[in-house]
C-alpha cells in the first residue's frame, strides 16, 4: 500500500530485511509519520540556518534507522492471538510495547450529529450486530508504564515529555502475511499537527518543532 512503501524502503536501509519477512508482528508507521520527522528535523535547522536544504530519507543516519527496530516485534499477534487483557511484547531494539484489542461503541470520525456532539443515534455500531473492536498500541518510553491518560496528562508537557508512554489506535489492522502481521499506525496530516497524538518517526521532535 502506498502509505507504507517509505516505510519498507527504510526497513531496508536499516538492514532488517530478512527480520521483518520473519515470524514478526509490525506495528508499522506509514508516510505521515515520516513526513513528519523529517519536517520537524528540518524546522530545527531552518532556525540555525535559514537556507537548509530540506531532507529526505536520505538524510537519515544509519543510527538512527536503527531505532525501526521498536516497530518490529516477535510472533504474530492479532485480533485472534493478542489476550484478552493484552499483551506486553519486547520490540526488537529492545522498547517494550503493550498490545491490545478494544471494543468500541464510538468512534468520533463518523459519529458527529452535525452540531460538533456525538450523536447517540448516529454511531454506526448501532447498525451492526456486533461491537467494532480497534487495536491499540501502548509504546513504553522512560523508566515506568503510564497506564491512563490521566498518568501521561499529568506529566509536565505530557506527550512532548520524555517520560511520557505513546498510544496510538490503528489505520489499518490485521494484515496477515505469509509469515507475520502488519499493523499501520494511524495518525493526520499537516493540516492536524496541533494535535499530541499524531505520530512522529521515533517519535522525534516537539510540538513546537512542526512550526518555525
Amino acid at each position: 500500500m502506498e502509505e507504507t512503501k517509505l516505510i519498507a524502503q527504510l526497513f531496508e536501509k536499516a538492514g532488517m530485511k530478512e527480520i521483518i519477512n520473519g515470524d514478526v508482528t509490525l506495528v508499522t508507521p506509514n508516510v505521515w509519520s515520516v513526513n513528519r520527522y523529517l519536517r520537524r528535523r528540518h524546522n530545527q535547522e531552518l532556525r540555525v540556518n535559514p537556507n537548509a536544504p530540506e531532507l529526505t530519507i536520505n538524510d537519515i543516519s544509519q543510527e538512527e534507522l536503527k531505532k525501526m527496530g521498536m516497530y518490529v516485534l516477535p510472533g504474530k499477534w492479532w485480533r485472534e492471538t493478542i489476550p484478552e487483557n493484552g499483551k506486553i511484547l519486547k520490540a526488537h531494539d529492545g522498547t517494550e510495547v503493550f498490545l491490545s484489542v478494544d471494543k468500541v461503541n464510538t468512534d468520533p470520525g463518523v459519529a458527529w450529529d452535525g452540531a460538533g456532539n456525538p450523536g447517540s443515534g448516529y454511531q454506526y455500531s448501532n447498525f451492526l450486530q456486533k461491537l467494532p473492536y480497534i487495536i491499540h498500541v501502548h509504546f513504553k518510553r522512560g523508566n515506568k508504564w503510564e497506564w491512563s491518560a490521566l498518568e501521561r496528562t499529568v506529566l509536565a508537557d505530557y506527550y512532548d515529555n520524555p517520560e511520557c508512554d505513546h498510544v496510538y489506535r490503528m489505520y489499518v489492522s490485521d494484515i496477515l502475511t505469509n509469515n507475520g502481521v502488519v499493523h499501520v499506525l494511524y495518525q493526520g496530516d499537516y493540516n492536524y499537527t496541533d494535535h499530541y497524538y499524531y505520530h512522529s518517526l521515533f517519535f522525534f521532535g516537539t510540538r513546537k518543532d512542526d512550526k518555525l
